[in-house]
C-alpha cells in the first residue's frame, strides 16, 4: 500500500486520523498506542510475511538499549547490536529471494539509536516511545532515516497529542506537493525510462540522453515526493521530520550534491562511518608524529589516508546499502572518484569555475552515475553511456508534435528542479518568496484544485522507486 494509492488515500489515512483524534481524548498513551497499531497495520498490509521481523527487530533493539544502560560497558552492547542488525539486514536484503520491504530504513534508524545511546549519558526511551520511533509508518518504508536525537524528544514531550487545524493544514500541504511530484511529474516518465533502459544498445544519441535524463528526473521527483509526503503525514500528528532533499541538482560540486541528496543517509554515514574513520586516521598520524594539516593532505600519503580512505569506505557502504550488485558497486566507486577529484581540486586551489558551469558539470557527473544506478547490468550501463556518447550513431531527428512535447516536458521539469523553491520554503511562507503559501481562501481553492489533480493521477500500482532499497 503506497501513499499514492486509493486504499491509503481514502481508507487507511482517514481511518488513522479519525482514530488518533478519538484516542487522543483518552490521553497521550492511547494516542501513541493507536499510532503504533496503525504503523504495524500499515506494514502488515504491505508485507505481511515480514511483520514478525519488524516486531522482533523493534523488540530486540529495545532490549539491547536497556541492556546497554544497565551495563558498565555500554559500548560493547552497542557494537553487538550493530553487528546483529547488520547480520539481519545482510540476510534478508541480500540472501533472501524476497527482500523485506523497508528493512534498510528502519534498521539504520535503530542502529543510529543504539550508537546515540552508546555513551550511556542519555536516558533510555520508554517502550512506547521507542516502538513509535522505530516503526512510525510515514518513514517506515523509504525514510527519511530518523535521528533519535531529533525525534525521541518529540515523542517524550508533554501535551500536543491531538489533531489541530494548523498541523492538518500544513501537513496536508506537504503531502499534496509530494503526491503531485509522484503522480504528475515522476510516474509519467516511467514509460520513456523503461523503454530506453530495456534495450540501450538500440539507442542513438538523442533517445539515450532522453532516457538517462528522464530517469534522473523520475528518481528525483519520486524520492523527494515520498519525503514530502512522509514529512506531511508526520506533521499532521504534530511531529517534525528532517528534510531529506535540498535541491540537489542545483549543487555546484559533487561534495555539495551529497550534502543535498538523501540527506538523512549522508548524515547517518558521515556521523557513524566517515567521521570516526577520519578521526582514527588523524589520531594514528599524531601518535606517529605525522603531519595532519592542509599541506600534509596535499601529499600522496596524507591524501590517501586522511581523505581517500574514509570516502572510499563510506561510498562502498552506500553502494551496498542500495544493493549487492556490480552496477551499484561501480556507482559508488564512480562517485568516490568524483569526490576525490573534487577534494583534490580544493586542496590544490584549482581555478574557480563560473557557477553555471559548476552546476552543469556536477549534474553531468550525477547523470552518468544515475545510468549505473538504473541499469540492470554493467553491459547495459556501458551500452547506454556509449549511446549518449554517440557511438551508436547520432540518428536522424524528425521534428514532430511528439518530439516537441517530449522536449518541452523535460525542459519544464528541469525548470522546476532548478528554479522552484523547496516544499518547506513554500509551505512555511518564506518571506523571500513572492508566491509563498498562506492560509487564505485563494490558496484553499488552489490546493483544492491541486488535490483533484493529484487524486485523478493517483491510484496506480507504481511503487516508489526507493522501496526496492
Amino acid at each position: 500500500m503506497t501513499f499514492s494509492s486509493f486504499p491509503f488515500l481514502f481508507g487507511f489515512l482517514p481511518l488513522v486520523l479519525c482514530g488518533f483524534a478519538l484516542a487522543a481524548r483518552c490521553g497521550e498513551a492511547w494516542a501513541k498506542a493507536w499510532l503504533i497499531a496503525a504503523s504495524l497495520l500499515f506494514y502488515g498490509l504491505g508485507a505481511p510475511a515480514f511483520l514478525p521481523l519488524l516486531v522482533l527487530s523493534v523488540g530486540g533493539n529495545f532490549a539491547l538499549l536497556h541492556a546497554m544502560h544497565q551495563s558498565a560497558r555500554p559500548g560493547r552492547w552497542a557494537m553487538l547490536g550493530v553487528a546483529l542488525n547488520l547480520a539481519v539486514l545482510g540476510w534478508f536484503k541480500y540472501l533472501d529471494p524476497m527482500p523485506a520491504l523497508g528493512l534498510s530504513f528502519f534498521t539504520f534508524s535503530q542502529i543510529g539509536c543504539l550508537l546515540y545511546h552508546a555513551g550511556g549519558d542519555t536516558d533510555p526511551p520508554k517502550a512506547r516511545d521507542y516502538a513509535l520511533f522505530a516503526a512510525f509508518f510515514p518513514a517506515l518504508l523509504a525514510g527519511p532515516i530518523l535521528n533519535p536525537g531529533e525525534l525521541l524528544p518529540q515523542f517524550a514531550r508533554r501535551g500536543g497529542w491531538r489533531l489541530t487545524a494548523d498541523n492538518l493544514t500544513v501537513g496536508s500541504g506537504f503531502f499534496l506537493v509530494g503526491l503531485l511530484k509522484k503522480t504528475v511529474l515522476a510516474d509519467p516518465l516511467s514509460g520513456v525510462v523503461g523503454q530506453g533502459f530495456a534495450d540501450p544498445a538500440a539507442l542513438t544519441a538523442f533517445p539515450a540522453w532522453q532516457a538517462a535524463m528522464a530517469y534522473s528526473l523520475q528518481l528525483y521527483f519520486d524520492f523527494s515526493g515520498y519525503t514530502d509526503m512522509a514529512i506531511g503525514l508526520a506533521w499532521m500528528f504534530g511531529l517534525r521530520f528532517p528534510d531529506n532533499f535540498d535541491r540537489p541538482y542545483r549543487a555546484a560540486s559533487v561534495i555539495e550534491y551529497w550534502q543535498r541528496w538523501h540527506m538523512s543517509l549522508t548524515r547517518f554515514l558521515m556521523s557513524n562511518v566517515h567521521a570516526p574513520l577520519t578521526m582514527a586516521v588523524l589520531r594514528w598520524r599524531k601518535r606517529h608524529h605525522r603531519p595532519i594539516g592542509q599541506a600534509a593532505q596535499a601529499s600522496w600519503a596524507g591524501f590517501s589516508t586522511m581523505i581517500a580512505g574514509p570516502i572510499l569506505v563510506t561510498m562502498v557502504l552506500i553502494s551496498l546499502w542500495h544493493g549487492a550488485s556490480l552496477p551499484f558497486l561501480l556507482f559508488g566507486l564512480l562517485h568516490t572518484t568524483f569526490l576525490l577529484v573534487n577534494h583534490l581540486w580544493r586542496i590544490k586551489r584549482g581555478p574557480a569555475l563560473p557557477t553555471l558551469a559548476s552546476v552543469a558539470l556536477t549534474y553531468l557527473c550525477v547523470l552518468v552515475g544515475s545510468v549505473l544506478f538504473r541499469a540492470t547490468s554493467v553491459e547495459a550501463a556501458a551500452s547506454m553511456l556509449a549511446g549518449m556518447a554517440g557511438l551508436h550513431g547520432v540518428g536522424a531527428i524528425h521534428p514532430d508534435i511528439r518530439l516537441a512535447t517530449d522536449v518541452a516536458w523535460l525542459l519544464a521539469l528541469y525548470a522546476i528542479v532548478w528554479l522552484a523553491p523547496t516544499t518547506r520554503q513554500w509551505m512555511l511562507g518564506d518571506r523571500r518568496l513572492w508566491l509563498a503559501w498562506r492560509p487564505s481562501p485563494q490558496w484553499a481553492m488552489v490546493l483544492g484544485c491541486a488535490t483533484t489533480l493529484g487524486v485523478l493521477a493517483a491510484g496506480g500500482t507504481g511503487e516508489f522507486l526507493y522501496f526496492r532499497f
